[in-house]
């Protein structure tokens, strides 16, 4: 997950070839840790019961290449927006006022300081959800062909498909078509991470949040700190479960970057909650 100031310059890469084909017909394998059993853990180490296995999942995925093309192009603001010549003070505080005004429709939004931008993860998840319903009808499908009942057992299914996703980090910055500069804050819209297979902490929490979302299987919140990003879920916690206390209801952790169990986060995580150097935003 990255954050940029306003008067940062970094490296900018283009944007992705689009395939000659209209549509991307995407094969996905993976397991899903929380069918193992788990006796104990230690730490950040799960002991697990000798012989447990995991299940594995797999589905077909069909994407329209013009769909990702178009949700690419919807996010992030030019570059030439990010540079400010004001007289004063209150100068200062109206344009930046009407920066944000423009970028919030772009996913992009000043933090409250007015110094940074950052991604507004509730409009990336709002303008992905439709999109993405098929794909979570896909996946849904796919757990309960191999017994997934509980929301618990398809949260699962979700979260260890997203998880199976490579970790990359995006660059701060894409050129668009006319070969501007376009500021991405380093997240990548769901479709694209879908597409690519990849993408980092907030990147793929927002793929995860858009396909639960989607079809309104469970609500989430994002845990954002200074250098990560994870999700909470509104599930009851069971046993061992790690979870955060929010809007008086218990929220159940998950860990989206690599493979960790629905409830388990690395300890120094933990820590950092424990410590309360952390923020919760809201999705709803």
């Amino acid at each position: 997950m990255n954050w940029i100031n306003t008067n940062i310059l970094l490296l900018c890469m283009t944007a992705s070839p689009v395939a000659a084909s209209s549509t991307q017909l995407l094969t996905f394998d993976w397991e899903d840790i929380n069918t193992r059993e788990v006796v104990r853990w230690e730490g950040d180490t799960a002991i697990v019961q000798h012989g447990s296995t995991m299940q594995n999942l797999s589905c077909k995925i069909k994407l329209d290449t013009k769909d990702i093309e178009a949700a690419i192009e919807s996010y992030g603001i030019p570059k030439s927006w990010t540079s400010i010549t004001y007289t004063d003070k209150a100068d200062l505080q109206k344009q930046q006022k009407a920066i944000q005004q423009k970028a919030s429709r772009h996913g992009i939004k000043m933090d409250d300081n007015m110094d940074k931008y950052i991604v507004d993860y509730k409009w990336v998840i709002n303008q992905s959800t439709r999109k993405l319903r098929d794909v979570a009808k896909t996946i849904r499908s796919e757990a309960r062909r191999n017994g997934y009942r509980s929301r618990r057992e398809l949260v699962g299914a979700f979260a260890s498909f997203v998880q199976s996703l490579d970790y990359k980090i995006p660059p701060d910055r894409r050129q668009n078509e006319d070969g501007e500069e376009i500021l991405t804050v380093g997240a990548m819209v769901p479709l694209d991470v879908l597409s690519k297979q990849w993408g980092d902490c907030d990147s793929k929490s927002m793929l995860f949040a858009s396909l639960v979302q989607s079809i309104d299987l469970v609500d989430v919140v994002f845990i954002v700190m200074k250098e990560h990003l994870f999700a909470a879920v509104d599930l009851r916690p069971e046993k061992d479960d790690q979870s955060i206390l929010h809007n008086r209801d218990d929220w159940v952790l998950i860990e989206l970057t690599d493979a960790w169990p629905i409830g388990r986060v690395p300890e120094k995580h933990i820590d950092s909650i424990t410590k309360n150097k952390f923020d919760i935003f809201d999705l709803n």
